[in-house]
């Protein structure tokens, strides 16, 4: 899995913004939900973005984060770039390369006829 991350610096401090399974694990037990971007936006989005300094900066507090995300110019690409990074994070949870155990089932499936 590549590692995409959005870099910025916010009153002189140095921000990465990414996820990984642990961070996204998190938000999910939090009641993030990504279809929720486009049914609930005002509380979503912020979720999102506030979701993304947990790998790195989970200890900045969550008025903190808010402060920035307002802060931020270009919030329309920001938002794409972050959906993609969360949506890549789900998806490494079936990327087939990346494991190195084989496994056999002990059935085989059949296709149901109609």
């Amino acid at each position: 899995m590549a590692n995409k991350h959005i870099d910025f610096t916010y009153d002189g401090k140095d921000y990465t913004l990414e996820f990984d399974r642990a961070s996204v694990r998190q938000m999910e037990r939090n009641g993030f939900r990504v279809a929720d971007i486009y049914d609930k936006p005002a509380t979503a989005i912020p979720d999102l973005f506030a979701g993304a300094f947990n790998k790195n900066h989970s200890t900045v507090k969550r008025e903190k984060r808010d402060k920035i995300y307002e802060a931020l110019t270009g919030k329309q690409t920001l938002l794409d770039m972050l959906i993609d990074m969360y949506n890549e994070t789900l998806e490494s949870l079936i990327d087939e390369e990346s494991g190195n155990v084989s496994w056999t089932p002990s059935w085989t499936q059949t296709e149901t006829e109609e």
